[in-house]
């Protein structure tokens, strides 16, 4: 599929999305079985198995306890061969199926994020072949062109044509979402999501960010802080390579580390609370409700803020976390490049619901090209 076709379904299905039907207006606490996050992943998920071959769904089913559930990357397709269905192997039906499922599982900001990203790789890709040399070497070809929304892959877990219990995967460059279903609830965490550019600075998507909102509440929370409370919250002045809890450092984190939210004042409070409902809400609406009602059944006040890096210059590298009972968000950025990640201590991969452990792996080459891509 070429750049202009994969730009025109692009649009077909952004403009498919302004006249599809609202999920979950019911007005009542009780949300009836049709409105739920569950439900609707499971339809959609249903939907673009059925216009799949039997090839294709070989490539798409795996076990709920396969290895590949875990072993995901952010890195581009050369420095991480993925398994699955890849998007740009799919015909145009199964793309606009593939989109209702990920509509189905995020809400608006979600979705548009996710597509957002996708979308940057295309104009990465762009680029990157624009760069080559009439000498550059067949591995530089490859690189360049292992960019772009072809490279990203759906993977399930069980299968959500029979099984009450079930997950996907869409991974590729910048972007690994992992959803679970079990017995009508939604989990949808870890969830990693960066972008380079961070903000677009040419052609006609100039000022165009796809993830300011997550620098813009981070930034607002420690130029809130008052100079005794950044003496805490700023851990060091170095800036980490990468995420620190990204693949392969499942459940890294085992103290808190900052200012906690319980020397906050309310005010500040109600900035964190905001900086984590940017992430957590990226989730849709159920599912999002249930992941903030469970950090505030572990309550707030172990909930620590850290920074790393200056505060008050956004060209110079910065690092913020969150790190509580039920949430754990990072952000990295530095050059215009960001890394986040969320997780969930308890239910990433909806383990607490499924009673399934989840080994996530990473070998030595996959860090040394993680590490890479983050520069």
């Amino acid at each position: 599929m070429s750049v202009r076709t994969r730009r025109l379904l692009w649009l077909l299905v952004f403009g498919a999305l302004s006249s599809a039907p609202a999920f979950g207006q019911s007005p009542s606490a009780a949300l009836p079985p049709a409105a739920t996050s569950a439900r609707q992943m499971t339809e959609a998920a249903r939907a673009l198995l059925a216009v799949l071959g039997e090839t294709e769904i070989e490539k798409a089913l795996f076990a709920l306890d396969a290895d590949e559930r875990s072993h995901w990357s952010n890195v581009p397709y050369r420095s991480h061969s993925r398994p699955g269905l890849r998007l740009g192997d799919l015909d145009r039906e199964a793309m606009l199926r593939a989109h209702d499922l990920l509509r189905a599982s995020l809400s608006s900001q979600g979705y548009q994020k996710a597509a957002g990203i996708i979308r940057l790789d295309d104009i990465n890709r762009e680029q990157q072949v624009a760069r080559l040399s009439p000498s550059a070497t067949a591995f530089q070809k490859e690189h360049a062109e292992s960019f772009g929304s072809a490279n990203y892959f759906v993977l399930f877990f069980g299968d959500p044509r029979r099984d009450v219990r079930w997950g996907w995967l869409l991974q590729g460059h910048h972007l690994a979402m992992s959803f679970t279903v079990a017995d009508g609830k939604t989990a949808f965490l870890p969830m990693f999501v960066g972008a380079t550019p961070l903000a677009v600075a040419e052609d006609v998507e100039t000022g165009w960010s796809a993830l300011a909102q997550e620098v813009t509440r981070g930034v607002e929370l420690v130029s809130a802080l008052t100079e005794s409370q950044r003496k805490i919250a700023i851990s060091a002045a170095a800036v980490p390579e990468d995420v620190l809890n990204g693949v392969g450092n499942k459940q890294r984190f085992t103290s808190v580390e900052g200012l906690r939210a319980s020397d906050m004042t309310a005010e500040q409070r109600r900035l964190l609370r905001a900086l984590v409902e940017e992430y957590v809400r990226n989730a849709d609406f159920d599912a999002a409700d249930e992941q903030l009602a469970a950090i505030d059944s572990a309550g707030w006040d172990d909930v620590a803020f850290t920074w790393r890096g200056r505060v008050g210059d956004l060209a110079e590298p910065f690092y913020y976390r969150v790190q509580g009972p039920r949430i754990s968000i990072e952000l990295r950025n530095t050059e215009n490049h960001v890394h986040t990640i969320t997780r969930d201590p308890v239910n990433d991969y909806g383990e607490a619901w499924l009673g399934l452990t989840y080994r996530e792996t990473i070998t030595a080459a996959e860090r040394s090209a993680a590490a890479r891509a983050a520069e």
